[in-house]
C-alpha cells in the first residue's frame, strides 16, 4: 500500500509540491506561445497552410486550458486555506491538471513531426529539429524541479522527431537522432538532480520554519505566562487570526504570517515591574501609562529583524490596542492608519478573553461577548472586519475544544493556570494573579 502510494505521489504531484513549478509557469506559457509563432512563421511555404493553422490552433488551445488551469490555482491559493482546497477538490487535482496541461504541451510540439515530412529542405528541418531539442533543454529551468512533470512534457516531445530523423535515410540525420538522444539523456540527468536537490532543500527549509515557528510561539507564551494567562489563549488567539485572515481574503501567505506573528503580541509584557502587571486590583492612573508601554517594549524586542513574520509581529505588538475611534495607544491612530494586522489582532484577542475564565474574572457567553464586538465595531474594531469575524463564529468558538485536546495531546493535563512566578501550577490552585482583561 506505502508503495503504492508513493508511486502515485511520483506520478502526480501534491498541490503543496506545484508551487515549485506555478512560480515559472507564466514565463514558461509565454515562451511556448512565442515559439509557436515562430515555427508556424518559419513553416509558412514549406508545409501547407491548413496543417500549419491546424497545428497552431491545437497549440493555442492547449496553451489557453493551461493558463485557465493557472489563473483558476492561484485565485484558489489566494481565498482558500490550502487544507480546503485539497480536501474539497482532491488532493491530486492541481498537480494532475497540471501534469496533464504540460503533457499535451509536449504532444503538441511533438506533433510538429508532420510539418518535417512536407518539406525537403534541410535548413528548415535543421531549424525546426533544433528547436524543439533546445526547448527541451531549457525545460529544466520551468520543469525540472518536479521530475514527473519534467519527463512527460519532454517525451511526448522529443521522441516523435528522433524517430523521425532515424527512419530518415540520410546518415547526416541518423547522426543527429543520436546525438539529441544522448542530449535528451543528459537534461534528464539535470532535470532529476534538481528534483532531487529542490525536495531536499524544500524539506530542510521546512525543518527550519518549524523551528522558527516553535521559537516564536515559545517567545509569545513568555508574555503571557508572566500575566496569568494560559498556552491555549495565544493558541486560539492566533488561530482566529488566521481564520480571520482567511475569511476576508487576504490569502493563505498572510493568514500564515498572522498565525506565527500574533502568539507575540504582549511579549513586551516582560518587561513591566511585577508589581503592575500582577497587581491584585485595579490599576491607578499612572500604572496603567506604565502597562501601556508593553507595546512599545514589544515593537522594541521583535524590531529591526529582516524575517517577514518578525516585521508582522513587531506591528501588532505595537498597535494590537490601538483603536478604530482614534483613542486607543500608543499612538492613537484611527481607521485604515492602523495597520491591518493590527486590526485583526485586536478583534481575536479581545473575543477570546472576554470569553475565557481568569482567576479574577468569570468568562461572558459567546452571545455576550459577540454582542460585545458588534457594539464595539466602528468604535473599538474595524466594521468590515467584525463582519468576517461574525460570519465564523461557529469556526472560533471550536477552537476552545480543539485547542484544549491539543494541549491534552501534549501531555499538560489539568496545568493550565500560571502562577504569578511564572510557575505553571494545577488548575484548581488557589494561588492566581489579577490585571485587566483588556490592558
Amino acid at each position: 500500500m506505502m508503495q503504492k502510494m508513493q508511486c502515485r505521489v511520483w506520478l502526480f504531484p501534491l498541490g503543496r509540491q506545484v508551487y515549485r513549478v506555478y512560480d515559472s509557469a507564466t514565463l514558461e506559457l509565454l515562451g511556448h506561445f512565442l515559439g509557436a509563432i515562430l515555427l508556424c512563421a518559419i513553416s509558412v511555404g514549406q508545409a501547407p497552410l491548413i496543417t500549419i493553422v491546424m497545428w497552431g490552433a491545437a497549440q493555442g488551445l492547449v496553451l489557453g486550458l493551461r493558463f485557465m488551469g493557472l489563473q483558476s490555482y492561484r485565485e484558489a491559493q489566494q481565498h482558500l486555506h490550502l487544507r480546503q482546497v485539497e480536501t474539497q477538490l482532491c488532493p491530486y487535482r492541481w498537480g494532475f491538471s497540471y501534469l496533464v496541461g504540460v503533457f499535451l504541451s509536449g504532444l503538441t510540439w511533438g506533433a510538429s513531426v508532420f510539418l518535417l515530412n512536407f518539406s525537403d529542405e534541410p535548413a528548415y528541418h535543421a531549424v525546426l529539429v533544433s528547436g524543439i531539442f533546445v526547448l527541451a533543454g531549457s525545460a529544466v529551468v520551468t520543469l525540472g524541479s518536479i521530475f514527473s512533470l519534467y519527463l512527460l512534457f519532454v517525451l511526448p516531445m522529443v521522441l516523435p522527431v528522433a524517430v523521425w530523423l532515424l527512419l530518415n535515410s540520410d546518415p547526416l540525420y541518423n547522426a543527429m537522432a543520436l546525438a539529441a538522444l544522448i542530449y535528451v539523456f543528459y537534461t534528464f540527468m539535470a532535470a532529476h538532480s534538481l528534483s532531487s536537490s529542490v525536495q531536499t532543500l524544500h524539506d530542510k527549509n521546512q525543518e527550519i520554519l518549524a523551528t522558527q515557528r516553535e521559537i516564536l510561539l515559545r517567545l509569545g507564551r513568555a508574555g503571557e505566562y508572566r500575566d496569568s494567562e494560559t498556552g491555549e489563549h495565544i493558541q486560539r488567539m492566533s488561530k482566529s487570526c488566521q481564520l480571520l485572515a482567511l475569511q476576508a481574503g487576504l490569502g493563505q501567505t498572510f493568514a500564515d504570517k498572522m498565525l506565527y506573528a500574533s502568539p507575540m503580541h504582549d511579549v513586551g509584557k516582560i518587561g513591566i515591574a511585577d508589581h503592575i502587571l500582577l497587581k491584585p486590583g485595579k490599576l491607578s492612573e499612572a500604572e496603567r501609562a506604565v502597562m501601556q508601554t508593553h507595546v512599545l517594549i514589544g515593537k522594541n524586542i521583535l524590531d529591526g529583524h529582516s524575517c517577514e513574520i518578525m516585521q508582522m509581529a513587531s506591528r501588532i505588538a505595537e498597535t494590537h490596542h490601538e483603536r478604530w475611534d482614534g483613542t486607543g495607544y500608543p499612538y492613537g491612530l484611527a481607521g485604515t492608519e492602523i495597520p491591518l494586522e493590527g486590526r485583526i489582532t485586536a478583534i481575536c484577542d479581545v473575543f477570546d478573553a472576554l470569553t475565557s475564565q481568569r482567576p479574577y474574572k468569570s468568562a461572558w457567553s459567546d452571545a455576550r461577548a459577540v454582542a460585545f464586538i458588534r457594539e464595539e465595531a466602528g468604535r473599538h474594531f474595524d466594521p468590515v472586519l467584525v463582519g468576517y469575524f461574525l460570519e465564523i463564529i461557529p469556526a472560533i468558538v471550536a477552537l476552545r475544544e480543539t485547542c484544549s485536546q491539543e494541549r491534552d495531546n501534549l501531555g499538560y493535563g489539568n496545568l493550565t493556570t500560571v502562577h504569578p512566578g511564572g510557575l505553571i501550577v494545577p488548575s484548581d490552585s488557589k494561588i492566581f494573579s489579577t490585571a485587566d482583561v483588556c490592558a
